[in-house]
């Protein structure tokens, strides 16, 4: 079983502005009938979350409700899952999003663009597929970012160090900013642009993932 969840990180928020860019964007998601203005421990796994608002539909790919689109008076016809989700947590601190399996396929190098897989043929990665001192490499400069520090990371192919907040991840993000739609199912690309928007245009990233 598991519980399957969609995140939505802004790369560019930092630490200092991060509280008033989540309210920015709790107001936006609010004022479509998204969310409800109220949280609930219900909502979110380990923590509070904002609970579904009567529109939230207008959020799912696939969900058939785009004669609503953004409106919160517009009504709901039912998610893919055809179930009501959660709600939405919003984590203004550093974090670390991926699937939920700590598996992030690969990250590329800020200063020369040079890709580095984690995940792979066994003729390449071995009998398990798998690059697992790479995956250390990674999430175990993640953690200390995460938890406060600062930790760089080095380009096997360039030697360029660069701190591993700069590096980017598939379907992964290092943010200060972030949004976890628990239960939720996969988003519509139109509401990550309401997201981008209360941002003020930041650079904002998606995935999902499972725990």
């Amino acid at each position: 079983m598991g519980t399957y969840f969609e995140w939505v990180a802004d790369l560019d928020a930092t630490e200092a502005d991060a509280p008033e860019l989540g309210r920015r964007v709790v107001d936006a998601l609010v004022a479509r009938g998204v969310l409800l203005r109220e949280v609930s421990p219900g909502a979110a796994l380990g923590g509070v979350g904002h609970l579904p608002g009567p529109a939230w539909a207008d959020t799912i790919a696939g969900s058939g409700s785009g004669s609503s689109l953004g409106t919160a008076s517009g009504s709901v016809s039912g998610s893919v899952s055809g179930e009501t989700p959660w709600g939405m947590a919003v984590t203004v601190d550093r974090e670390v999003y991926d699937g939920g399996q700590g598996g992030v396929e690969a990250v590329t190098c800020p200063r020369c663009s040079v890709r580095r897989s984690f995940f792979g043929p066994p003729e390449e990665f071995g009998p398990t597929c798998s690059d697992e001192d790479g995956l250390r490499w990674f999430y175990d400069a993640a953690a200390t970012w995460r938890d406060g520090g600062a930790a760089d990371l080095e380009c096997r192919a360039c030697g360029a160090a660069a701190p591993v907040a700069e590096w980017s991840a598939d379907d992964a993000a290092l943010s200060c900013l972030g949004f976890t739609f628990w239960g939720w199912d996969e988003l519509r690309p139109e509401a990550i642009g309401w997201i981008a928007d209360a941002t003020g245009g930041h650079r904002i990233v998606r995935g999902s993932g499972k725990v």
